[in-house]
């Protein structure tokens, strides 16, 4: 029997899942053929991506530096009673350079406008009847809607500002926390592009989804004001509201592979996706096989390795929306940036050793030790089955 594929893979989505594993594939397998589908006009959407050296200083994979917009030295974290930098690098990738990169290389393998009506393991389906056949089919579409209802929400909105002077900073500020404590865990986010445009993003650990988008815009404002700086013009705004959850919901097994926010795999604490799936890929780019079948299998073993490691952030995210009271939230952020700079990477990368998971619990809680003591009992009783 002769199979009439097309296509080595087809990505479907693209955001950042799906642009990395495209431009990863382009660059370690020159020969193969694969195609990006994206259904809006424009790749990558309107969003700033960022991740620790630690995330991939593991892997040799030097295309991934291609797509790196600015990098810096250092990040520092403020909270009202302690403060500190880190001389660790840091990393951004903008979407609009990633969306440019890609099209200028690559525009024969990108088709954006893309109407699709289903996906398959070996097929895609467009609106139009035409159908695309694969070996191996990648949905990378972004978040889905979920049955389970998140623990809190990490929320923002953030804008890039020209201002009218410099602005000083040496690095990024990761946290600002000397900000009001409203609607729960709030701190401002600063990544400085050249010495007088810089994007401030104010972040919200919350229990609702709701964005108001207006007061926010108006708390970034004040925020500029109070260090000092003018605004010149504002250049460009992005917002968004990431789930975090307390348990994982595993996706269903049919249909294609599953990649970035779509499989569910994420840093249940952060809401970030990119160690996760920088780590999948990496090893999907591996792979002998291209095929949907192979990849499905490798990643659900992935999945399971990791199964302790979710386990362990789900419970950090019971500790923050159950047994920490909204306008104390930082404490446990604040006594976290206390430990070595080593257990804070391997955090980010959601591959903590057990040393560091107890570690992080060594000394007095920065919560209520009676909610902390109700999560964890109901914690054991979920575990054992009996709750």
């Amino acid at each position: 029997m002769i199979n009439h594929y097309q296509y080595d893979c087809i990505i479907v989505g693209g955001g950042l899942s799906g642009s990395l594993l495209f431009y990863g594939l382009k660059s370690t397998h020159p020969n193969a053929n694969i195609l990006l589908l994206e259904k809006n006009s424009k790749l990558a959407g309107n969003h700033t991506w960022c991740f620790h050296e630690g995330d991939i200083n593991k892997f040799e994979n030097d295309w991934i530096r291609d797509l790196i917009s600015k990098s810096w030295d250092s990040y520092e974290v403020i909270f009202p009673r302690y403060q500190r930098t880190l001389n660790s690098p840091y990393h951004s990738i903008q979407s609009n350079k990633l969306h440019d990169l890609l099209i200028r290389k690559y525009p024969e393998s990108i088709l954006l406008n893309s109407n699709i009506s289903s996906l398959g393991e070996n097929e895609v389906k467009f609106s139009s009847g035409e159908t695309l056949k694969a070996h191996c089919i990648v949905d990378a579409r972004g978040w889905k809607k979920s049955e389970s209802i998140p623990s809190g929400y990490q929320k923002f909105v953030g804008l890039d500002i020209k201002l009218k002077r410099p602005h000083g900073l040496k690095g990024v500020r990761l946290k600002d926390v000397r900000v009001e404590q409203i609607d729960g865990y709030r701190f401002v986010y600063i990544l400085p592009w050249n010495e007088d445009e810089v994007l401030v993003e104010d972040t919200y650990y919350s229990n609702s989804s709701e964005l108001n988008t207006h007061d926010i815009r108006n708390r970034i404002l004040s925020y500029v004001e109070r260090e000092g700086w003018e605004v010149e013009a504002i250049l460009r705004e992005e917002s968004g509201c990431l789930p975090l959850t307390s348990s994982f919901e595993i996706p269903k097994d049919n249909g294609p592979v599953k990649l970035g926010a779509r499989s569910g795999e994420y840093q249940p604490v952060t809401g970030y996706t990119f160690p996760q799936t920088f780590h999948r890929i990496h090893v999907l780019l591996s792979l002998k096989e291209m095929s949907t079948e192979v990849w499905k299998q490798k990643l659900n073993q992935i999945q399971r390795q990791d199964k302790k490691q979710r386990a362990y952030f789900h419970f950090l995210n019971k500790l923050l929306f159950q047994a920490a009271s909204p306008e104390k939230r930082y404490l446990i952020l604040e006594h976290f940036y206390t430990l070595p700079a080593l257990i804070i990477e391997r955090f980010y990368q959601g591959r903590l050793s057990a040393k560091d998971k107890i570690r992080i619990f060594v000394g007095k809680p920065p919560v209520s030790i009676i909610q902390f003591l109700r999560v964890l009992v109901r914690e054991c009783y979920r575990i054992l089955g009996t709750y």
